[in-house]
């Protein structure tokens, strides 16, 4: 067996404590350069962690199933990634917070008209149900009466009966309705508010189906209200101007979806609303601040454990360098004394 025989004299111990030292500087040496590694990458990771965005394509899977529509024979549909429209670079523009929350809701209206448009335009205003306490209630409008005239507007439709509410806006306003296919019955809604009546506070519900809402300026503006006073707040301050320019790219992408996509008198429309999308986006929003700061405390107690292994490293760099000194200068003095003697 091959063994190593150390040197005897003064000058071979020397030597190898110069090359035992040599070795722990290079050890050392590695251990702080893969400690400082580690905490750079682990910084790099930190500074590159971002709160993701939801994108509406996202929502394709997030539908529930299939639902048929107003108890009819025709099948409404999932929404599907290629009916969703792209947006142009230069069409994503952020804006100010107030700006995108406005603007996001003003989609989301237009949106909702576009889709409830044709039902509201084919369906005559029949009166299904009329809410207790309402301006119409109040007025004595009852199920069954067919609204003919909105002041001195003729009205042959729901949509019709909606516009021409939004047309003039007041908080009083006259109704000419057919009863019982022979009486003809004037009759005066009051908002006691003294509100504007809108199709959406007067109180009537005619019989289309429950999807087909139309959204005016004044309903635009409430839920954007609503969406601040109830939503905004739960999102980080860091994120809301953020959140809400994503609101608003969701809501334009939504609103340029194809009617024919979302027309509720077609063969197999899509089942979307704009609640429901609002809903899923804040819901996803709040998921991705959470799993931001989730996956930033695992980042911060690597960093702190990193850091702690980066001091030790250079404790012992420090060491091992003082040590190497040491032992070069022995070495140095030991050759340089062996020279006078010689």
């Amino acid at each position: 067996m091959l063994k190593i025989q150390f040197p005897r004299t003064q000058k071979g111990l020397y030597f190898w404590f110069l090359a035992f030292s040599s070795l722990l500087l290079f050890f050392s040496l590695a251990t702080l350069l893969g400690a400082a590694a580690e905490l750079s990458s682990s910084s790099s990771d930190l500074k590159n962690l971002k709160v993701t965005m939801p994108n509406l394509e996202e929502y394709v899977s997030y539908q529930a199933i299939d639902f048929r529509l107003n108890n009819s024979t025709l099948n409404t549909r999932r929404l599907k990634p290629s009916d969703v429209p792209k947006l142009a670079e230069d069409a994503i523009i952020p804006v100010n917070l107030d700006d995108a929350v406005n603007r996001a809701f003003q989609y989301f209206t237009e949106f909702e008209n576009k889709r409830s448009g044709p039902i509201l335009t084919i369906t005559l205003p029949t009166v299904e149900s009329v809410e207790p306490g309402s301006p119409a209630d109040v007025a004595g409008v009852k199920p069954g009466d067919l609204v003919q005239y909105v002041s001195s507007i003729k009205i042959e439709s729901v949509m019709g009966y909606y516009q021409a509410l939004n047309e003039k806006l007041s908080s009083e306003t006259s109704l000419r309705l057919l009863r019982n296919k022979q009486n003809n019955i004037s009759v005066a809604m009051k908002n006691p508010s003294r509100t504007p009546i809108t199709g959406g506070n007067s109180g009537i519900r005619f019989a289309v189906p429950p999807e087909a809402v139309y959204l005016t300026e004044q309903d635009s503006k409430r839920m954007a209200e609503q969406y601040r006073r109830e939503m905004l707040p739960v999102i980080s301050v860091d994120w809301r101007t953020e959140a809400a320019n994503n609101l608003m790219q969701n809501a334009k992408r939504l609103n340029l979806i194809s009617k024919g996509v979302i027309d509720l008198t077609g063969s197999s429309p899509v089942k979307l609303q704009s609640k429901d999308v609002l809903n899923w986006q804040h819901k996803k929003v709040l998921e991705s601040v959470d799993a931001y700061f989730s996956q930033r405390r695992k980042i911060e107690n690597k960093n702190a454990f990193y850091m702690t292994g980066m001091g030790d490293a250079v404790v012992g760099f420090v060491c091992s360098l003082v040590i190497f000194g040491i032992a070069g200068f022995l070495f140095w003095y030991q050759r340089r004394l062996a020279g006078k003697i010689s």
